[in-house]
């Protein structure tokens, strides 16, 4: 005897462009109820604007910063703050921080209990675009970044530009290079960028005006969109937000998270895959000098230099351990086929990716001289 029971998990996914201190009301007309509720943030992030938790909570678990919080070690460390500060399964945490604290605290908070709900409030421009948005949740290995994790989606998340006004023009470039993604993903995003000046958006400090909110929007609903056709990357679908990310990764990886934030290894991970793309004859030449040309405007290549130093070699065997690849042998990209379609391209060639890094490589130092 057989039988097939289909289930199906109705998820509605909220998310706000308002003030931190409007919380307690949001979480009211959302219908979100708990028993105990706690934030884990960075030190220096609570000292900055701890007043605007004043009528939320006092009840606080800090973390360091930096990608080496992304571990195990620091997952079992939330565990245990979790537990010390009673949480239960009618619990609520609240993420407060960038991409790091986001994809930690929402595994912690995604296999604790089974499953305790979470709320996103992001603090810089990467967490508000992409990482607080669509439930990957993942902490790192030694041998790779994001390898062990969970999709768990927050009840909210809870964008305050505010907080955007601290970030320096690094951070703000970090989170650059996932907008600059989202141009090649969605075209209305690319007009919005190639019609504007780029001080109306890289700015310090960060200006809230009509550019940079459409943008944060449209990068919003450009994944939200996308994540519901594919939550859990099943389709081929979702993969699509992978772009640029896989040699990123590879960057990171191999310079061990120390040189380049994650939004300048999406940078150059956008130059090499669109010379890919390229090279296996799916994005025309024309296509890839648009590209080229977006990307000079708004990023100074000065940020590309000790990718020139990197070994290719190297870098292909992270890539091997990436989550598209197959058997570490049969290669995946999400790859432009122009600008506002990308599509995941398999069994691609080793050497045609070592010649693509040689390209992208020359074309850099070519744009340096």
């Amino acid at each position: 005897m057989k039988k097939k029971i289909k289930i199906l998990e109705e998820k509605t996914i909220s998310i706000y462009l308002d003030k931190i201190e409007k919380l307690n009301t949001i979480l009211e007309k959302e219908k979100i109820s708990y028993t105990n509720l706690l934030v884990v943030t960075h030190s220096n992030l609570w000292q900055l604007y701890k007043d605007k938790f004043k009528t939320i909570t006092d009840k606080v678990v800090f973390i360091p910063q930096g990608e080496k919080t992304k571990s195990i070690k620091y997952l079992l460390f939330l565990y245990k703050e979790f537990l010390r500060n009673k949480l239960d399964r009618r619990s609520l945490v609240l993420t407060f921080g960038g991409g790091v604290v986001g994809d930690i605290v929402g595994f912690a908070a995604g296999t604790f209990m089974r499953g305790i709900d979470y709320v996103q409030i992001p603090t810089t421009l990467l967490a508000m675009v992409d990482s607080s948005i669509g439930g990957k949740t993942a902490v790192n290995l030694q041998e790779g970044k994001n390898l062990v994790g969970i999709f768990y989606q927050p009840r909210l998340t809870l964008c305050d530009l505010d907080v955007l006004k601290t970030l320096n023009e690094k951070e703000i470039l970090n989170g650059f290079g996932e907008i600059l993604k989202y141009a090649l993903i969605n075209k209305r995003i690319y007009d919005i960028l190639e019609n504007c000046d780029k001080h109306k958006i890289i700015n310090v400090p960060f200006k809230e005006n009509n550019y940079t909110r459409k943008l944060i929007l449209e990068c919003i609903s450009t994944k939200l969109d996308i994540v519901k056709q594919d939550e859990k990357e099943k389709k081929q679908i979702r993969e699509k937000l992978n772009l640029g990310h896989t040699i990123a990764h590879a960057i990171e990886s191999t310079t061990k998270y120390k040189t380049y934030t994650h939004g300048e290894a999406v940078i150059i991970g956008l130059i090499v895959e669109s010379f890919l793309a390229e090279t296996v004859k799916v994005l025309p030449k024309s296509q890839l000098t648009k590209i080229l040309s977006l990307i000079k405007k708004f990023v100074n290549l000065d940020i590309c230099k000790n990718f020139l130093n990197l070994d290719d070699k190297q870098l292909i065997n992270k890539i091997k351990l990436d989550k598209k690849t197959y058997q570490q042998k049969i290669f995946r990209f999400a790859l432009p086929l122009k600008i506002g379609n990308v599509k995941v391209i398999e069994e691609i060639q080793e050497e045609k990716i070592l010649h693509s890094l040689k390209r992208a490589k020359m074309w850099i130092k070519t744009e340096l001289s």
